[in-house]
């Protein structure tokens, strides 16, 4: 075999464009939730995403042709990776809601550029004419009917208290998932987020509160 030969088998194969379209697109969204994540929507800028991502503004146009595209695949991936690790840490807690709910928050505590941008939008998409508006509204709807769901049956195995229901607890659940994430934000040395959402959740639990 031929020098030449040998080193063209020893190159790696060549991605296709499909590959390389998905690769930049990813690249894109993360600098986009970084980006987000330290200036808000209203804050961030096309040309600083694309920067970030080693691109052009018209070669970050070329796969998002605007800033509201990009902030809904931005928060569709953060919903999509939360979902997955949301269903592996229910099956290695036994399905046992609380703990997995627990587990969350102190994943959280490890990723706080993701918190806050989830914070920021939220704040902003308060205002009916910020473009995530619906989605948020859409989201919170979403999740507290799954949550619901999935308290039902915590009820049912004698795992969360059931002299309340199931509805009031998932919109409590939000509550104190959200307001801690706020004063964490505000003060990371003094609020121990994770440990004081467990505090909360144990008042959640059959037997307790009566």
């Amino acid at each position: 075999m031929g020098y030449n030969k040998y080193m063209k088998n020893m190159q790696p194969p060549r991605r296709t464009q499909a590959e390389r379209t998905r690769a930049s697109r990813e690249k894109i969204i993360r600098s986009a939730t970084e980006t987000f994540a330290q200036k808000g929507f209203r804050g961030a800028k096309m040309a600083d995403i694309a920067k970030a991502a080693d691109l052009t503004e018209p070669g970050l146009l070329h796969h998002f042709p605007s800033k509201t595209r990009l902030l809904m695949e931005v928060l569709k991936e953060r919903d999509r990776v939360d979902s997955e690790r949301m269903q592996v840490t229910l099956q290695k807690n036994g399905y046992r809601f609380l703990d997995a709910q627990v587990e969350l928050v102190e994943h959280n505590q490890t990723v706080p550029g993701l918190v806050q941008l989830f914070n920021l939008l939220v704040a902003e998409s308060i205002s009916p004419d910020h473009p995530a508006h619906e989605f948020f509204i859409e989201r919170y709807q979403r999740e507290r009917g799954q949550c619901v769901q999935a308290i039902v049956l915590a009820q049912q195995n004698g795992e969360v208290r059931s002299d309340l229901s199931a509805e009031t607890l998932a919109v409590l659940l939000f509550a104190m998932m959200d307001g801690l994430q706020v004063q964490w934000l505000m003060e990371p040395d003094k609020i121990d987020m994770a440990g004081l959402f467990r505090v909360m959740t144990n008042l959640l639990k059959e037997g307790m509160g009566r």
